[in-house]
C-alpha cells in the first residue's frame, strides 16, 4: 500500500519529513488557482519531493448537481481544466465526495436525483479517462448527504454506470458513522479505487490510540479480503497537533502495511 495525507501546501514539509508517499489536495482549489498560483504550487511539491497522487474536494460549496436547481453546464470545461492540471502532476485518482452538491432536496424524487448524478459521473468519467485519471465516489454518512451513504450503495451505482474510470472509495470514518458492516468492502474487488482513514470515533481524529489499532486490524483484514493494495490517505481531524498526529498515526499505518501488503 501507499500512504498519504490530505493537506494544504503549508504542511508539505512535515509530510515529506516523515516519508509519506504522496499528498492529497483539493481538486476544486487547484482548478480555481491562477496559472501563476498553480506554478507556485507545483514548485512547492518539487521542493518537498512530494507527489500529488490523489485529490479530494471535487466541487466547491456553491455547486448543485442534483435537484430542481441542478446546473451542470459548467461541468465539461471545469473538469477538463482540473484533470489537465492534476494529471500533469501524476495524479491517478480524484475523489468525488461533495455531499452538499449531491444532496437531494426535500420532496425531490430520489430516482430522478440518481439519474442526474449518473449523468454527472458519465461526463466526469469520460474526461478523466482521457487523462488516465480514475474517479472514486465517496460514500458519506447521512449527516453530510442523503445520496450514497454506504460503500454497498456506492458499489451498486458503480456497477450500474459501468464506466472503467469510475469506482468506489471506502472512508473508514464514514463506514463507522453509517454503521455499515465490512462485507461490501470485502467484496468490492477491483471496483474499490481509493481509501480514506480516520478512526471509529465521532471526533474523526486519526487512529493513534491502542483501541484504535484494534479496529484498524479489522479494517485491514477487510481490505486484504478485497485484494486492495492501493492508496490510503489520512483525512479528517489532525487535532490536537498536525505535526505530532501524522507521526503518531504511523503504527496504525504499519498495521495496514503488514496485513494488506
Amino acid at each position: 500500500m501507499k500512504f498519504g495525507v490530505c493537506c494544504n501546501s503549508d504542511r508539505f514539509d512535515r509530510v515529506s519529513q516523515l516519508g509519506y508517499d504522496y499528498v492529497e489536495c483539493g481538486f476544486s482549489t487547484l482548478v480555481s488557482l491562477t496559472d501563476e498560483q498553480m506554478a507556485q504550487f507545483v514548485e512547492k511539491l518539487k521542493n518537498h519531493s512530494l507527489k500529488l497522487e490523489a485529490c479530494h474536494g471535487f466541487f466547491g460549496p456553491e455547486v448543485v448537481i442534483v435537484g430542481p436547481d441542478a446546473d451542470i453546464a459548467f461541468l465539461p470545461d471545469y473538469v477538463e481544466k482540473g484533470m489537465s492540471r492534476v494529471a500533469d502532476l501524476g495524479c491517478e485518482v480524484v475523489v468525488l465526495g461533495s455531499g452538499k452538491a449531491r444532496n437531494i432536496p426535500e420532496g425531490f424524487d430520489k430516482e430522478t436525483a440518481e439519474k442526474q448524478f449518473m449523468e454527472v459521473l458519465q461526463i466526469v468519467g469520460n474526461i478523466a479517462q482521457k487523462y488516465g485519471v480514475k474517479i472514486a465516489i465517496e460514500p458519506l454518512n447521512s449527516g453530510e448527504t442523503n445520496l450514497i451513504n454506504t460503500v454497498g450503495e456506492c458499489i451498486d451505482i458503480v456497477k450500474k454506470l459501468n464506466h472503467p474510470n469510475v469506482g468506489a472509495l471506502a472512508d473508514f470514518f464514514h463506514v463507522y458513522k453509517s454503521g455499515e458492516s465490512l462485507e461490501a468492502i470485502e467484496n468490492a474487488g477491483e471496483l474499490l479505487f481509493h481509501t480514506h482513514l480516520a478512526r471509529a470515533k465521532d471526533d474523526r481524529r486519526q487512529p493513534t490510540e491502542l483501541d484504535d489499532l484494534e479496529v484498524c486490524k479489522k479494517w485491514a483484514q477487510a481490505l486484504k479480503k478485497c485484494g486492495y493494495k492501493g492508496r490510503m490517505s489520512l483525512e479528517g481531524s489532525f487535532l490536537p497537533d498536525f505535526n505530532e498526529t501524522v507521526e503518531k498515526v504511523l503504527p496504525a499505518l504499519n498495521i495496514f502495511q503488514e496485513i494488506v501488503g
